[in-house]
């Protein structure tokens, strides 16, 4: 869903559920989350880049 929710620009959903998918086992990691383009659209949103901090990294091209 996460995707999808970025596909058509509800950024806040979107991050809602990539915060809920990096909490559970078998969920996203960060490092794959900050390698996919698909959240390109996400990167300079002050969640999503808060939720790549709190996961120990920092946005590729950073």
């Amino acid at each position: 869903m996460a995707k999808i929710y970025t596909m058509v620009g509800e950024q806040d959903a979107a991050i809602d559920e990539l915060e809920y998918l990096l909490s559970i086992e078998g969920g996203y990691t960060a490092h794959s989350l900050n390698l996919d383009p698909e959240f390109d659209p996400l990167r300079e949103h002050p969640r999503f880049q808060s939720l790549l901090e709190r996961h120990g990294l920092v946005q590729r091209g950073s």
